[in-house]
């Protein structure tokens, strides 16, 4: 069976990581790419070996026999081409965040449930092994019962360094909309949108259901920004979430999970590395960490994908993992904004 795709959106994102690892999935056939800006999807299709290209993706769902699409569109064209997608009966991997509201959120999951079609949501680090070897570790009990869960994401100021050392140029439009970027126009917002909701899921993936949030906000004179987040887990544990930037220092972004019999720690690597993250365990008195191959979550991510359609298995992350994600949030923001605990049905 040869799984055939599409792309909707040619930004950073897809260019950088979503089409080179479609063109490296044996069994998979990248047959369109889509963009508003027709140019800039006729020379991404040029330059990687896709075969035609559209400037509506309405057009190509009509015209293309495709199993499913990757939604790597601007955050705010999420929902509309996730719903459009299901109705036209096809699967839907779409690119962090889910969408821009939970409103949008629920809207892309009735849509897919109603039409019978599977939903994804790409939180790549599920598919670091560091992490995943972290989480079994935790659901085993290596750790005892576990009592605070943290992590924390605070960007560097040689972040685009970092992108342009894995990538000549992007092929982008003359411009961009106002907010392409930054969908809702508020900084704390946008950026929870943009990085938060990565570690949203990954608290959550961890350390089960949030119950409740209190969150603090400040920007700088200068404009450096701290988002610092306390969450209280379903399962009586505490933890904190802090999201920073742009820092004086290189990359710093890390997960702890502390137990009353071990710990675990892991640093998280600047993304586009592809690289597993360094994780070591604390127990029985001594350290213990794994070596895993070289693992590059984006391509594994969408390897996981294809399996689901080919093996009609449920995606996770799901569209319902997506949601709970911006739920959270959400509830972050509420809680800087009003200046109270909130709660999490």
């Amino acid at each position: 069976m040869v799984v055939r795709l599409g792309l909707v959106g040619c930004g950073g994102i897809a260019q950088l990581v979503h089409i080179p690892s479609l063109k490296r999935l044996e069994g998979v056939e990248l047959v369109a790419v889509c963009d508003k800006y027709l140019e800039v999807a006729r020379r991404v299709a040029a330059k990687y070996g896709v075969p035609r290209y559209y400037g509506d993706y309405e057009e190509m769902f009509r015209r293309e026999r495709l199993d499913g699409i990757v939604n790597a569109t601007w955050h705010a064209a999420h929902c509309e081409v996730t719903v459009a997608a299901a109705e036209a009966g096809l699967h839907v991997f779409v690119e962090k965040p889910m969408a821009v509201t939970v409103e949008e959120c629920r809207e892309m999951l009735d849509a897919c449930r109603r039409h019978g079609v599977k939903l994804m949501v790409g939180f790549m680090k599920r598919f670091d092994p560091s992490l995943r070897w972290i989480r079994d570790e935790v659901r085993r009990g290596s750790l005892g019962r576990v009592f605070s869960i943290n992590s924390w994401y605070r960007d560097c100021r040689v972040h685009e360094g970092y992108v342009r050392a894995f990538i000549d140029a992007f092929i982008r439009p003359p411009e961009y909309p106002a907010r392409a970027y930054a969908p809702t126009g508020d900084r704390h917002l946008d950026m929870l949108l943009a990085h938060g909701v990565h570690h949203a899921d990954l608290l959550r993936w961890m350390g089960g259901e949030v119950s409740s949030v209190v969150s603090r906000y400040y920007e700088t004179p200068g404009g450096d920004y701290v988002s610092t987040s306390i969450l209280k887990f379903r399962s009586g544990a505490l933890g904190f979430f802090q999201l920073c930037g742009s820092i004086a220092g290189d990359w710093d972004e890390g997960l702890a999970i502390f137990g009353d019999e071990g710990t675990a720690r892991a640093e998280i690597l600047f993304p586009y590395f592809k690289w597993r993250s360094r994780a070591v365990i604390f127990r029985g008195g001594e350290y213990v960490s794994r070596l895993f191959p070289f693992r590059d979550m984006y391509l594994e991510e969408l390897r996981y994908f294809v399996k689901c359609i080919e093996e009609d298995l449920e995606p996770s992350p799901s569209g319902y993992d997506g949601l709970r994600a911006q739920e959270i949030i959400y509830a972050i923001y509420r809680s800087a904004r009003e200046g109270e605990e909130i709660h999490l049905s």
